[in-house]
């Protein structure tokens, strides 16, 4: 079962250089590096691909509306955003330091994707860390070794993002707001319904204790806010 999990906003906005001259998602970049420089403080093996370490981490993910998912090794790519693997660096790279070639990601998984490997970079590791992509849409279930391998994964990060009003959607509860000043907790992180059924398999329902952090969003043309959660599973 996984000790830990992130939640992360699932918008290509968050990768540097995405936004092109303006980085326009600079603060909410700054909340997701220091959730996920816990979560991989918190004793998370990062080896390498086929590496002797404990079982993969699990990225957890959407897919775009009509896509179909997948599960399996994936490395990150934007092009489903309109922007070329070539003009990011850090997605450029990953597909240099891959052992072998693997399919793209869409582009929530492919976010998560480039956070957790700048974690593992901070921490000292080199190269694409030992992660697996679990992308779900909700007109079909997740295959049963991808369930395997999501309840035996040290942690979770997890591509957070539903429309407001979307059916099944869930809201990752915040039992403890910060009163703090500077970015507010309790704001609203929505998952997809098939993202947060996975999770509730991961970990039995109820297991999850959440952190909520909510940063504005600092610009008339995108979401008034954008959440980060922090779980650990009891």
């Amino acid at each position: 079962m996984p000790a830990r999990a992130v939640v992360l906003p699932g918008t290509s906005l968050l990768v540097p250089g995405a936004g092109g001259g303006a980085d326009l998602l600079g603060d909410v970049r700054v909340v997701v590096a220091g959730a996920l420089d816990r979560l991989v403080a918190a004793s998370v093996a990062l080896t390498p691909p086929g590496g002797d370490g404990d079982a993969p981490l699990v990225v957890l993910a959407p897919v775009p509306r009509g896509a179909s998912g997948g599960f399996g090794r994936r490395r990150p790519s934007l092009a489903g955003a309109g922007i070329a693997d070539r003009w990011v660096p850090d997605v450029a790279a990953w597909a240099g330091a891959d052992p072998a070639p693997v399919p793209p990601a869409h582009v929530p998984a492919s976010v998560a994707l480039l956070a957790l490997r700048a974690a593992a970079r901070r921490a000292g590791h080199d190269g694409p860390p030992d992660v697996v992509v679990l992308e779900v849409s909700d007109a079909a279930e997740a295959p049963a070794e991808a369930v395997t391998a999501l309840r035996r994964a040290p942690a979770v990060v997890v591509a957070g993002g539903a429309a407001p009003g979307t059916p099944g959607a869930a809201a990752v509860p915040d039992p403890a707001p910060d009163p703090a000043p500077g970015p507010v907790s309790g704001g609203p992180v929505l998952l997809a319904p098939a993202v947060a059924a996975l999770l509730d398999v991961a970990a039995a329902p109820g297991r999850w204790s959440w952190r909520v952090t909510t940063v504005p969003g600092g610009h008339e043309h995108l979401p008034a806010s954008y959440g980060v959660a922090e779980g650990s599973a009891g």
